[in-house]
């Protein structure tokens, strides 16, 4: 549908007023979802102790994501599918909405790179697949932290989680070292100022604590400091945290803009050289 409406002679009034007829049938659909949704439940739970004492956040599950969205959308004409490829460990998701007059609104990709082995994979997959479904529709699957809503967004791989038992992560300067029966060895000492200097964006940029941000990650990956992180775990953080950096900076401006601004659609139709305001 969109290559069909690429391809639309825009000098033409008629093919204006039908591209936001379509659109306008869209959002007809869409506004009806939300006036049925229920938010889904946050039946995943992490718990983990840091130096100001126990913490826990709640998250959405992928399962009950869909159920919450596939049962608001009955009767409304809209129904979603998702893309997904996975490529020498990156894998790649992105959500497309379709109306029931054709229209169709595709996201775009979200990329994770993982360390290349099966549960790095599958668990980047998860979060990837959960994340792009809940942002495309406008439903907030992200995680908790006693109860506080997390700000902004996230790609980080959600992993099997249980409860660490130590404080918050501080940098040492002990050297790295491989880890018994392990391949991948331990997090380098560049790798780990790396990941701090993330962190610490991430938190300004969020107006949170680089100490809770990384125990949002290590708990996922069911462990209590980021010394203990592996080089590939350490590689997947650093792509995780710029990746929800840029989608913090990103969303700021939007929230800001004011009520008068162009929608997309506007947009799009203003790039093709079409004045769609007085």
């Amino acid at each position: 549908m969109s290559d069909l409406l690429d391809k639309l002679d825009l000098s033409q009034l008629e093919n204006v007023k039908y591209i936001y007829e379509l659109k306008a049938k869209f959002n007809q659909e869409l506004a009806e979802f939300h006036s049925k949704v229920k938010p889904p439940a946050k039946n995943g739970h992490v718990n983990f102790r840091t130096k100001a004492g126990q913490k826990k956040y709640d998250y959405v599950r992928l399962e009950d994501l869909i159920k919450s969205i596939d049962e608001a959308l009955k009767g409304t004409g809209l129904t979603w599918n998702q893309d997904s490829e996975v490529k020498n460990g990156t894998i790649r998701v992105r959500t497309t909405l379709l109306s029931s007059n054709g229209y169709e609104q595709v996201g775009s990709w979200l990329e994770i790179k993982t360390g290349g082995d099966p549960q790095a994979i599958g668990s980047a997959l998860t979060y990837a697949k959960r994340y792009s479904l809940g942002t495309a529709f406008g439903i907030n699957s992200e995680t908790d932290d006693d109860g506080e809503q997390s700000q902004g967004t996230s790609n980080r791989a959600k992993a099997k989680a249980t409860a660490p038992r130590a404080q918050a992560p501080r940098p040492q300067t002990t050297k790295a070292k491989p880890q018994p029966n392990n391949p991948d060895p331990l997090i380098s000492q560049p790798q780990l100022r790396l990941v701090n200097d993330k962190l610490t964006k991430l938190s300004q940029a969020k107006g949170t604590n680089a100490d809770t941000e990384a125990q949002r990650y290590l708990a996922m990956v069911h462990l209590t400091k980021l010394e203990d992180l592996t080089s590939s775990q350490a590689v997947m953080l650093v792509n995780h945290l710029d990746e929800e950096i840029k989608q913090v900076e990103t969303s700021k401006p939007r929230q800001q803009a004011p009520k008068t601004a162009p929608d997309d659609l506007d947009a799009w139709l203003n790039n093709r050289g079409v004045t769609t305001h007085a």
